[in-house]
């Protein structure tokens, strides 16, 4: 049965997921990729290189973000975010990228885990937040006969 999800558990499934995806488009373009993100209740941050998918943002700051959890194809639960590109820079950058550095180094045990090292200098590292202006979510759940 499909059915919408409460506010609450709304922003359990973006505090605890780990990988969302981020679309963009211009010029009649549409991008969405994936991305490694941190939720505190009023934005979602990433961090990224210079490319196509910041030069679409900086150009149309209107994004969606989406994450989901699947347990089947009858058991999943998916939060759809809407929201404006924001750049940061000085100390909300700073500040984003120590946050987004604490979230990777508690989830990865080993040497595998995703460094921020050297992203607070260059010009090729961008790091952002999308301000939410909406969240809505669905799940669906089968009923067991």
């Amino acid at each position: 049965m499909l059915k919408e999800l409460t506010p609450e558990i709304i922003d359990n499934i973006l505090v605890n997921q780990l990988i969302g995806r981020i679309g963009c488009s211009m010029n009649n373009n549409v991008l969405i990729e994936p991305m490694m993100y941190l939720y505190d209740g009023r934005f979602i941050y990433g961090h990224t290189r210079e490319g196509t998918k910041i030069d679409m943002l900086r150009q149309n700051p209107n994004t969606c973000f989406e994450v989901d959890e699947i347990v089947s194809i009858h058991c999943w639960r998916s939060v759809v975010v809407s929201g404006i590109f924001e750049e940061l820079d000085g100390e909300d950058r700073l500040d984003a990228l120590r946050r987004l550095g604490e979230r990777t180094m508690l989830l990865f045990a080993d040497e595998h885990a995703p460094t921020y090292e050297g992203a607070t200098s260059g010009p090729k590292s961008v790091v952002y937040r999308i301000r939410i202006t909406s969240k809505t979510g669905r799940s669906e759940t089968k009923n067991a006969g």
